[in-house]
């Protein structure tokens, strides 16, 4: 089978020779001056190169030639003494960007710090470099460094050498493929060929697909192990979660150094869904969570979070550690830890900066957040903006039933469909009370009051015996509630007393 090249001069994905020449070209004053083999002479130092040659090395179909690395292993080595050493080749290509002969005979450094189209092409690689795999997650940062501190030419240099020393060329797309499970397995003690069975049965579902997959899953799968456990820890199977099914499977699959099945046991032993978090088992729940974050799992970062900022134990309270797992997992988007460290900068009073994270959640489509940020926006907590409000509070509908917030019916019911607002929505009480009994059956005690003291003005108005039997029948919702408490107590019954006074009451 014929290998396919990975082309390294049409994307943003490779810190490549052809990458590099090809953003060179496109901001070039005159493109016509800006030729593969001109800029090759320029960056190699030497006369004449045949273009195909060149091409072949843009392309990426063949690595750079040794004579032409070791041009660049003897200036890197010249660079530690002499820090100007690439001067005279940056500037060359800056000739060729700018349409200007440039003729720099002292502050080169200072020159190309100070050049746009330099600052220009030292940003784009950077962020090319971000895409790149190969390229570590330090020395990116480090990139991001020097632009953010104007030392743009030492970006530049570092940024060359990587390209003609470091970057491997040419890649294959199926040993590219091959690479990507590697890395993903590469600390685990499952095969690629486990990886292999799961997807091809995920592929082919069919009517028989629950035994197969549990089948899959008896033989060691470990894949098959999480999804079954996955889907009894939400209650999938039969209708209502089976904690104690879950930990089977998922133990089979953490026994194989399953990142996502090491962070659900962890999880499961930390809120007590398994055990009775007594001191020992919590040292378990934290001992897979940690094995899962060595291994990548950013739910495990926050929950390691978590559990600092709140002195769980084996871990004691401990805020600058707690923001430092929390901050592992909102570099990689997970809204969850942005929420707590929103709730941090919160309660020390730190409201712009909590804001700034909790909008950063919402637009990423997190219920909570975007409940939270539309009542900030409604109460004016950073700024008033009742049409904003509106629009994040239905944003949070769109979450699934696992994650959603069912205050944001409950605001959207009181404090627009109940008493309309402007031109943002209609006054519509079906909507009201369809909203408020939707989020009083998923646990929202706001809601449920608000529907007591609903039905309490419609039997005010209307003084039916099915009227008061609907208070009372609210009335005895709330009582069970976990949030009743003898402030909301002494409220009900001073309106169930108010009533009474105000209308005659046949109490059956």
């Amino acid at each position: 089978m014929k290998k396919v090249f990975i082309k390294m001069n049409n994307n943003d994905e490779h810190l490549s020779l052809g990458n590099l020449f090809r953003i060179i070209k496109d901001s070039s004053k005159n493109k016509t001056s800006a030729l593969q083999s001109e800029l090759f002479c320029t960056l190699f130092e030497i006369d004449s190169i045949n273009d195909t040659t060149v091409s072949n090395y843009c392309v990426g179909c063949r690595g750079i030639g040794g004579e032409f690395k070791q041009v660049f292993l003897t200036k890197s080595k010249r660079y530690k003494t002499n820090k100007e050493e690439f001067c005279d080749n940056i500037i060359g290509i800056l000739c060729i960007v700018d349409g200007i002969l440039y003729n720099v005979s002292s502050n080169k450094i200072e020159f190309i710090n100070n050049n746009e189209s330099a600052l220009y092409l030292a940003k784009k690689l950077y962020n090319i470099a971000k895409n790149d795999k190969e390229v570590d997650k330090e020395t990116c940062n480090y990139y991001g460094s020097l632009i953010k501190n104007n030392k743009v030419y030492e970006c530049l240099v570092e940024q060359l050498l990587f390209i003609v020393l470091e970057k491997r060329q040419p890649i294959y797309e199926d040993e590219l493929k091959k690479e990507v499970f590697e890395n993903i397995l590469n600390d685990t003690s499952i095969s690629s060929l486990s990886l292999q069975e799961y997807l091809s049965l995920k592929l082919r579902e069919g009517i028989n697909f629950d035994y197969a997959m549990k089948e899959l899953a008896l033989n060691g799968n470990a894949y098959a192990n999480y999804e079954i456990g996955s889907n009894e820890y939400y209650g999938f199977v039969k209708n209502h979660p089976r904690y104690d099914v879950a930990y089977e499977y998922l133990k089979r699959a953490s026994d194989m150094h399953h990142a996502g099945a090491l962070y659900m046991l962890g999880n499961m032993f930390v809120r007590g869904l398994i055990g009775s978090r007594s001191d020992e088992e919590l040292e378990t729940g934290y001992k897979y969570l940690k094995e899962s974050f060595d291994l990548g799992n950013i739910a495990a970062s926050n929950l390691i979070g978590f559990m600092y900022l709140n002195g769980i134990h084996p871990l004691e309270k401990n805020e600058k550690e707690a923001i430092k797992y929390l901050k592992i997992a909102k570099d990689s988007n997970y809204a969850f830890a942005i929420n707590n460290l929103g709730r941090i900068e919160e309660n020390k009073g730190n409201k712009e900066k909590a804001f700034e994270l909790y909008l950063s959640s919402a637009n990423l489509g997190e219920s909570w957040a975007c409940n939270k940020v539309g009542e900030w926006y409604r109460e004016g907590i950073v700024e008033k903006d009742m049409e904003k409000a509106f629009y994040y509070y239905n944003r949070a509908l769109e979450s699934n039933y696992r994650t959603l917030c069912y205050y944001a019916y409950y605001n959207l019911a009181k404090y627009f469909y109940l008493e309309g607002y402007g031109n943002i929505a209609f006054k519509d009480v079906n909507k009201a009370m369809e909203y408020l009994r939707f989020a009083s059956s998923n646990g929202c005690f706001k809601a449920l009051l608000e529907l007591f003291y609903l039905s309490v003005k419609d039997y005010l108005n209307e003084s039916s015996d099915a009227n008061y039997n609907q208070i009372m029948s609210y009335k005895k919702k709330i009582e069970r509630h976990s949030n009743y408490n003898n402030m909301i107590k002494k409220e009900i019954e001073e309106t169930i007393d108010r009533i009474k006074k105000e209308k005659i009451v046949v109490d059956i």
